[in-house]
């Protein structure tokens, strides 16, 4: 009998090379590359980067998938047999990134090495001849992406062929002949527009505006497509904005800018000392320097007509032009990034919160200029189809906003100055009849019948009024509908996110700490929960009068307090933002809603603590006065921040009117409006005890006895 013996398996090492299947062209292709428009601008990069001055790009019949061809021409540097074999022969070359400037100075777009990617992309075929600068011989290539779908072959595997001869013509340059079409170029869209609409659209702002004999791309298109045809150039609306703004932002936020526009031509401040555009936290954009020009429109027929007549054109084709055209488009060393959402700064949303006073993406035809060597911190995607997200891109953005602001303050001021002036007699007045019946009764004295007569139309004249008066009371409440959403939306968006914050630290609290000193902690966080809710239950109560119910009664407090209590509520930020201030101390009383009262002194807060981040640390200052003046109170509200510009003193009280990047502009609104329930005001003061923005509220009714006298 055999004893089996046991093996015992030893290990075993050796290395290996990753192999990819031929196909990974093409998957890289349909995933790098998401449509032909973009895989052409990717091949007109190259042009670019080859110091071509001009570019031909010519459309062959039939253009249905499986056929036809498109040929990209131009006049640049050309490639030697030996870039045609590292560049488009080895994907994500290096040879870019090793030399970032052309031989005229030129910086290079492409450094990801996916030309052939975006070559796979358009078709089937690509055959290649190009004449190289200073050397005169021809070299052909052919790569058949065809063969790269064979799912048994390695990449390796895939021969491509090239040539070279002595070159029979002295020009130099480079010619993609892109045969038997991945795409269809035949069919229009359910709009009736033609694939070449989009082409010429994207390629008319494919790079930075520059002179002809620096840089130009021709179409050429079958007959039945010669509308589209021809040098690529703007519409030539582009050239007459309604508004403009254009400057640039050095590395350390520092804003130089010029508006023109209908009121005339200035320099834009920001606000404060300084020009710098300051983020959350006092903060410089972290993006780096760039340069800038917004041109708008006003898109309304009456707006548009005189530009069309102007153009011999029509407003709807302006329009067309316009929307083609449209959004914020990005430069890194003049050549365009391609972003694929159009509205990429969220331009409409911000129209929704805020139509009065801000612009659409549809009235906005940008150009915003970055470089790869300033800019570092916006990188591309590796799509080539966007920018990496980061905290530059953030910043980026957001100084973009604040920039967009000032013209939109800029605009706001000329469409209100375009209003027609209020009319001194009211709507009724101007239906008056008593004026009728004095001159008919004057021209009349002796006839009995026709003053009789007068009467009773006068009579039935006026009940008629009464009626219709009583009728457009109520659709005016209803028309507040729409402002009455804004405020809940304004107002209940801090409290609630207050409360959120304090049951999340009290819960916190609750496992952690069970003893004496904890339990009044959590009283203390429980107490401004309630003070919050209670905000919100006010809220509520402010629309009560448009659905018949009537407010509650009022207390009595002290001014004095209810500041107190408006800052304890917001000290958390106040210390985050290390603010110094000043509070009065007496005892003014006052018969009102707490909560209400506080409503006037929160949003003044919150409007002197957006701008406070703004300044340094050493420098947010806040004061509080609290006068007494007869049977008057007087809350002196000042800051140190960057203050109110002279020309929008008279708007900030305006519903929607509001130079923050995202405001609403209800806040001060809000605030006013309020004041003038207790028969008062909020007004704007010239100067103060700090050197920023001073408001003064004025109470004159409920206001009792100062004990502190």
């Amino acid at each position: 009998m055999k004893r089996a013996t046991s093996q015992r398996t030893l290990p075993q090492s050796g290395s290996a090379v990753f192999r990819p299947r031929a196909r990974i062209i093409q998957t890289l292709g349909r995933d790098l590359i998401s449509n032909e428009v973009i895989a052409i601008q990717e091949l007109i990069k190259n042009s670019y980067d080859a110091d071509a001055t001009k570019v031909t790009i010519t459309f062959e019949e039939p253009l249905n998938p499986g056929q036809g061809a498109i040929e990209i021409s131009d006049n640049g540097d050309g490639m030697t047999l030996e870039t045609i074999r590292t560049a488009w022969m080895e994907p994500a070359t290096v040879s870019k990134l090793a030399k970032k400037t052309t031989r005229k100075g030129r910086r290079v777009t492409g450094e990801k090495g996916i030309g052939r990617f975006a070559a796979a992309r358009v078709a089937r075929i690509l055959e290649i001849s190009s004449v190289p600068h200073e050397k005169r011989e021809l070299i052909k290539a052919r790569f058949d992406w065809g063969a790269f779908e064979d799912q048994s072959k390695y990449l390796d595997e895939i021969r491509c062929t090239w040539t070279v001869a002595p070159a029979q013509r002295v020009a130099h340059g480079t010619t993609l002949r892109l045969l038997n079409l991945n795409d269809g170029w035949d069919e229009d869209d359910k709009q009736g527009l033609s694939a070449f609409t989009d082409l010429r659209a994207e390629l008319s702002r494919l790079v930075a505006p520059l002179r002809k004999d620096e840089f130009s791309i021709e179409l050429r298109l079958p007959q039945r497509f010669k509308p589209y045809s021809g040098l690529i150039t703007p519409p030539e609306v582009l050239g007459k904005p309604h508004y403009r703004l254009s400057g640039r932002i050095n590395g350390a936020g520092r804003l130089a800018a010029v508006y023109d526009g209908p009121n005339g031509r200035k320099r834009i401040r920001l606000q404060g000392k300084m020009p710098v555009v300051k983020l959350q936290a006092g903060r410089v954009p972290s993006c780096g320097p760039f340069k800038f020009e917004f041109r708008v429109w006003d898109r309304q027929p009456e707006d548009l007509q005189p530009l069309a007549t102007e153009l011999h054109s029509t407003v709807r084709d302006i329009r067309r032009d316009l929307d083609a055209a449209s959004g914020i488009s990005v430069y890194r060393d003049r050549f365009r990034v391609l972003i694929p959402e159009n509205d990429w700064l969220r331009l409409d949303l911000r129209r929704v919160q805020n139509p009065t006073l801000r612009l659409s993406n549809n009235q906005v035809v940008g150009q915003v200029y970055i470089s790869a060597d300033k800019n570092p911190g916006l990188k591309d995607q590796t799509n080539r189809q966007g920018i990496v997200d980061s905290s530059q891109l953030d910043d980026f953005k957001a100084a973009l906003k604040e920039i967009l602001s000032k013209l939109e303050v800029e605009r706001d001021s000329v469409r209100r100055a375009r209003k027609p002036e209020p009319s001194a007699a009211g709507v009724f007045q101007k239906l008056e009849i008593a004026p009728i019946r004095e001159f008919l009764t004057a021209r009349y004295p002796d006839d009995k019948e026709l003053k009789t007569y007068l009467e009773g139309v006068v009579h039935t004249h006026d009940e008629g009024v009464g009626e219709v008066q009583q009728v457009l009371a109520r659709y005016r409440r209803l028309a507040t509908l729409g402002q009455l959403i804004d405020v809940v939306l304004h107002e209940g968006r801090t409290p609630v996110a207050t409360i959120k914050n304090e049951i999340e630290l009290a819960d916190t609290q609750i496992g952690q700490e069970l003893d004496t000193s904890g339990s009044d902690r959590l009283r203390k966080r429980f107490r401004i929960i309630t003070e919050q809710a209670e905000m919100l239950t006010l809220l509520f109560k402010r629309l009560a009068p448009f659905s018949g119910r009537k407010r509650g009664r009022p207390v009595t407090t002290t001014i004095e307090q209810l500041i107190k209590d408006t800052f304890e509520l917001n000290i958390g930020r106040l210390n985050d933002l290390k603010v110094l201030t000043d509070l009065p101390d007496g005892s003014t009383t006052v018969t009102t809603d707490p909560a209400e009262m506080q409503m006037i002194f929160l949003n003044l807060l919150e409007n002197s603590l957006y701008w406070l981040e703004k300044e340094p640390e050493d420098q947010r200052h806040v004061v509080v006065q609290v006068r007494r003046e007869g049977q008057e109170a007087q809350i002196i509200f000042s800051d140190s921040g960057p203050g109110v510009p002279d020309d929008i003193r008279d708007r900030i009280f305006d519903p929607y009117f509001s130079t923050k990047p995202e405001g609403v502009g209800l806040g001060l609104t809000i605030a006013g409006e309020t004041a003038a329930e207790y028969d008062g005001t909020l007004e704007l003061l010239a100067k103060g005890p700090l050197p920023g923005a001073t408001f003064r509220v004025r109470l004159r009714k409920r206001i009792g006895a100062d004990d502190g006298e």
